[in-house]
């Protein structure tokens, strides 16, 4: 293997070490998100099961429920 073709073997493996942490910071920001995500809807189940043995109406639980899906879709 001659100086240039190793040369270009690296700058080949340098591109693909930078796309590869790109990608990485990607999904880490995506399971943030998802992480974030799951903790609110935890805390939704939490709220929905006392509304329920509160005697709430369903659509006060509806809406509970709507105005957090609404965040999830405006957080998009």
């Amino acid at each position: 293997m001659t100086n240039d073709e190793m040369i270009e073997r690296l700058g080949q493996a340098q591109q693909r070490v930078m796309s590869l942490t790109v990608a990485k910071r990607l999904l880490e920001k995506r399971l943030e998100k998802v992480e974030e995500r799951a903790e609110v809807l935890e805390e939704l189940i939490m709220d929905v099961v006392a509304d329920c043995r509160d005697g709430a109406k369903g659509y006060e639980i509806e809406a509970r429920i709507a105005k957090v899906m609404e965040r999830f879709v405006a957080d998009d």
